[in-house]
């Protein structure tokens, strides 16, 4: 199979079914709007009620606005804290893909003469298309296959290079380069895994649904009391908008605010370009 076809291997991966944008615009609409829909249908309920001769309870909903509220905070806790987690794991994996690839492009000049620098020259090649460019981001499945098949397509040419480069030379240097070029192949593996939603959509859903349903709530029980929409429900919509479009710009590695510093990767392709005179 050769790099191209190989990228079918990685359909499993899950991606975020929206973009950042589209995900951004849905939450600033959505909460609000939780909110004003609760307080209309509350004040239905207000009419119907007082037209029956019926009394308003004080307390009305408190309980479950608390406990929704509360389920609210564990979602939103447990979403956060697994975003940074991936944030900090992609750090890594573009780290140790960045030093497993400066390893090996020095350890080949201890390969053959004549086939040292068709070796590094392939490793500069592959290390090239590891980096995530501004113009493309990785964000939907159509960006990471494309990105794939630039970067496995050069990745195919290594292992052919290495061997032409080992062959002739004792077998302990042969291994000691060959080693190197194994760990450079399998951090490739590693990273593409950070490429993966952290929380799958179901559970994203859940926050959603969990977010709009307190919102409704608060608006609803203002509407049954007959009090007005306030500032502070519309403060709290804000305030929950921030969190949420924080956990999914974390989230994605290559859009927004926080992406993943591929600082490691240049360095290692600027000392790769002085050693090979570019």
């Amino acid at each position: 199979m050769d790099g191209t076809t190989a990228v079918a291997i990685y359909g499993e991966m899950r991606l975020p079914v929206f973009s950042l944008g589209t995900t951004v615009l849905l939450l600033a609409l959505t909460l609000p709007a939780a909110a004003v829909t609760g307080f209309l249908f509350g004040q239905r309920q207000r009419a119907r009620t007082l037209a029956k001769g019926k009394i308003i309870d004080k307390v009305l909903g408190e309980t479950t606005l608390g406990a929704i509220l509360g389920l609210l905070g564990l979602l939103l806790a447990f979403s956060f804290g697994h975003a940074l987690s991936l944030a900090q794991t992609r750090k890594v994996a573009v780290i140790d893909e960045a030093a497993a690839l400066g390893t090996v492009f020095l350890r080949a000049d201890y390969a053959g003469e004549g086939a040292r620098t068709d070796l590094k020259t392939a490793i500069y090649d592959y290390t090239l298309t590891r980096v995530v460019p501004d113009v493309a981001r990785v964000e939907s499945e159509a960006d990471v296959r494309a990105f794939l098949e630039t970067s496995l397509a050069a990745q195919a040419k290594l292992w052919p290079a290495t061997l032409a480069a080992t062959d002739g030379v004792e077998p302990p240097v042969a291994t000691f380069i060959a080693s190197a070029m194994n760990d450079a192949i399998d951090a490739h593996l590693y990273r593409m895994q950070t490429f993966a939603v952290p929380v799958s959509d179901v559970t994203q859903l859940m926050l959603l649904a969990t977010a709009l349903a307190s919102l409704f709530l608060l608006g609803n029980r203002a509407g049954m009391q007959g009090r007005v929409l306030s500032w502070r429900t519309f403060m709290f919509s804000g305030f929950l908008f921030v969190v949420m479009v924080t956990i999914v710009d974390v989230q994605r590695s290559s859009a927004g605010f926080v992406q993943t510093d591929q600082s490691p990767l240049l360095v290692t392709i600027f000392d790769m370009e002085q050693a090979l005179g570019l």
